[in-house]
């Protein structure tokens, strides 16, 4: 009987960290999109967040459950406000990035997800040379 509970309460868990992330209202949708700024990018070379920052992977193949580094490079002061991973098709929940101040660069990973069509998202709020920027970037994982 016990078996039976836990193991209805485990598919529960993840049927819901698997959910279409439209139904449900959180706090993304405080903020507007639209002064978010979305950059493609492969990550195969660094891209440019501004013409002064370019953002980095450490490995153009990112898989889930496996640490991987993003990294920041800039010749101006670039001080991150904050930044997150999370689901872009499926709410996932947060997964905070922690940036070291000298390196600008951080190591994270996601998690895994049953749906072999669930997509990433790199949230960052940047301070600039004293100018606040947002911006949002995709992050390819390979889910074999």
């Amino acid at each position: 009987m016990i078996a039976k509970q836990l193991t209805i309460g485990l598919l529960g868990v993840f049927l819901v960290a698997c959910s279409d992330p439209t139904t449900i209202i959180h706090e993304s949708s405080e903020k507007s999109e639209s002064s978010v700024t979305r950059n493609v990018c492969n990550f195969s070379a660094p891209c440019d967040l501004t013409p002064q920052v370019q953002i980095y992977l450490g490995s153009e193949l990112v898989q889930p459950e496996t640490e991987f580094t993003i990294g920041l490079k800039s010749a101006t002061k670039v001080e991150v406000v904050s930044a997150w991973l999370e689901g872009e098709n499926m709410n996932m929940g947060r997964i905070p990035v922690f940036f070291d101040k000298n390196t600008l660069i951080a190591k994270t990973m996601v998690g895994v997800c049953t749906d072999k069509a669930m997509r990433w998202i790199l949230r960052l709020a940047l301070t600039v040379n004293g100018q606040s920027v947002t911006t949002s970037h995709p992050i390819a994982v390979n889910y074999q």
